[in-house]
């Protein structure tokens, strides 16, 4: 005795459709993510503005723990480590932005200025100032910050 199998498209449309609702909400709550990282990285500055910096240290870390490629999260979060007196998690935090993108002068920029105002480490300030002019050699302000001579004609 042979079995029919009977076709019930009705079943696999409703699999179909159940699918492309996960993936629709999936894709709304992925371009969610970045934007409520933002948040968070505003709502620790204004934590730390009204002097609660434990408050801030825990906005910072929630928000590169759901954007951890954002280096403005690793800024934020930097600046309450270092507030708080933790000045190696700091300096960590910032060569991590370094390692996310190297070819961007404003992480190398934000080290040198911790290490030169905040660290008093100004041989390896000047170091990373000089990458990041490198990186960025028509910023005059940078240069200036690097304490590099600045053609004022250009």
């Amino acid at each position: 005795m042979e079995r029919e199998y009977s076709f019930r498209p009705s079943i696999y449309l409703r699999v179909v459709r159940i699918m492309l609702a996960i993936m629709g909400i999936s894709a709304i709550l992925l371009t969610l993510i970045p934007w409520y990282a933002g948040h968070l990285e505003n709502k620790a500055l204004i934590e730390a503005e009204h002097g609660y910096q434990v408050e801030s240290l825990h906005e910072a870390e929630k928000a590169v723990t759901y954007n951890p490629f954002s280096i403005n999260a690793l800024f934020v979060l930097a600046g309450a480590q270092q507030r708080i007196g933790r000045s190696e998690q700091a300096r960590m935090t910032l060569v991590r932005a370094t390692g996310l993108q190297p070819m961007n002068y404003i992480v190398w920029e934000q080290l040198a200025l911790y290490e030169r105002d905040k660290w008093g480490q100004p041989e390896l300030a000047r170091e990373h100032f000089e990458k990041a002019v490198s990186l960025n050699p028509r910023d005059n302000f940078l240069k200036k910050s690097a304490g590099i001579p600045v053609d004022d004609k250009s």
